[in-house]
């Protein structure tokens, strides 16, 4: 009996313990910036959806943030913005939400909008012009402040672009954004890890789009969300449309209307990987009230929460528990090429590592040049090196934009 008494005692636990990890996933943890009357500077401020009067704030220095530049760098912890401070010097702010450690770094240029973080990697893409009224793909390194051009892309002409109409596809690497040309309003999805600089533009058809449209990438579900305001000219009057993107197709599906919105500020939108839900601050119709709306994709409705201050802006989830369950942790130690060993596991026909450098991409190359294999490190440290044949090769490397070659001899 008593034996039996023990084992029910360990299940009760057992349970209470799946049922309180469970509900800490499904908490939803926001940060952003907000205005301070009387310092006349903007203060990070962090809150839980359910818990808007329990928000903390950690006070900065800015004064100024670029509209749509805002990101929350999954990996590393990091709420990375495009601001200026109050001795006017335009820069990278970075906040950790795990450590509360700011960080800004002066540059003249990062990205001008449309920031989009790799969950598996941590760079960060965005489009942006160049002297000769270029507009180029950018990497950007937050860990070295080290910006790298991907690409440059072949526009028409008057081609527009819309502020945080973006999103990214982190299982695949896949930037999103969207743009409108004399052709129309066209997705451009840019595979950031191709060997050579490439990209789609695919032309996009459902309910007319009236200005700007908002873009969020589900890693659980693979879908692109998106939220825009249809104007209809019969009755004059526009209707807020939660849709799905087919990026391959351009056809956008329509999920549901929001009558009950008045209008809705684009640049106060976020994603929660975990739940599946899309965030986003709007008025009423009167416009006599904004919330916090909170539509779930699964349900397929919505429900609305207090907000923590009257001007929030650039509004984030925390997404970092959901980043380190599905894609692991990045590592952001300092990385010194010379210690890095590469060598074999015979056993499990892999290609190992001395240190970890997961997710980082490879290449291996053969004695006559070929490239024979591809691709990004696994989870495990790891290459499969199964299909190899014996030989000698050149293993190459990239981390933290540092690239090793190292000779491997696989037997």
């Amino acid at each position: 009996m008593k034996a039996k008494n023990i084992f029910v005692m360990t299940l009760i636990i057992s349970l209470f313990t799946v049922i309180t990890s469970k509900a800490q996933e499904d908490q939803i943890n926001l940060i952003a910036f907000k205005y301070n009357q009387q310092s006349q500077t903007s203060d990070i401020i962090r809150w839980n959806v359910d818990t808007p009067e329990l928000f903390t704030t950690t006070s900065s220095n800015v004064t100024g943030i670029l509209v749509g530049t805002s990101i929350f760098n999954a990996s590393t912890g990091d709420y990375v913005s495009r601001v200026t401070q109050n001795d006017n010097i335009s820069g990278i702010f970075k906040y950790n939400a795990n450590t509360q450690e700011i960080n800004f770094n002066e540059a003249t240029s990062f990205f001008n909008g449309s920031a989009e973080c790799d969950m598996q990697t941590g760079f960060i893409y965005t489009y942006d012009g160049n002297n000769q009224s270029e507009v180029q793909l950018n990497k950007y390194n937050p860990q070295t402040n080290e910006l790298a051009i991907i690409g440059t892309f072949d526009f028409l002409p008057n081609t527009s672009f819309f502020p945080d109409a973006s999103c990214f596809d982190s299982n695949l690497g896949i930037y999103h954004f969207v743009m409108q040309d004399s052709e129309g309003m066209k997705m451009v999805s840019v595979p950031v890890n191709a060997s050579s600089f490439t990209y789609t533009e695919t032309l996009l058809t459902g309910l007319p789009i009236t200005g700007n449209i908002g873009l969020e990438y589900s890693n659980e579900t693979n879908n692109i969300y998106c939220i825009y305001s249809s104007y209809n000219p019969q009755t004059q009057s526009s209707t807020f449309v939660v849709g799905n993107v087919d990026a391959n197709s351009g056809v956008i599906s329509v999920l549901n209307t929001l009558e009950t919105i008045g209008g809705y500020q684009f640049y106060n939108r976020t994603f929660d990987q975990n739940t599946k839900k899309l965030l986003f601050i709007a008025y009423n119709l009167d416009f006599s009230q904004q919330r916090l709306y909170l539509y779930d994709i699964d349900a397929n409705t919505y429900e609305t929460r207090l907000l923590p201050a009257e001007i929030v802006v650039e509004i984030e989830c925390n997404n970092f528990a959901y980043s380190e369950r599905k894609y692991g942790q990045l590592s952001t130690s300092t990385f010194d090429r010379n210690e890095l060993v590469i060598y074999q596991d015979i056993a499990a026909k892999s290609i190992l590592f001395s240190k970890n450098i997961a997710k980082s991409k490879f290449q291996v190359v053969n004695m006559q040049g070929a490239i024979v294999m591809f691709g990004q490190v696994s989870s495990t440290n790891a290459i499969d090196a199964s299909a190899l044949q014996s030989g000698i090769y050149i293993v190459s490397v990239e981390v933290n934009s540092k690239k090793v070659d190292k000779k491997l001899i696989l037997r």
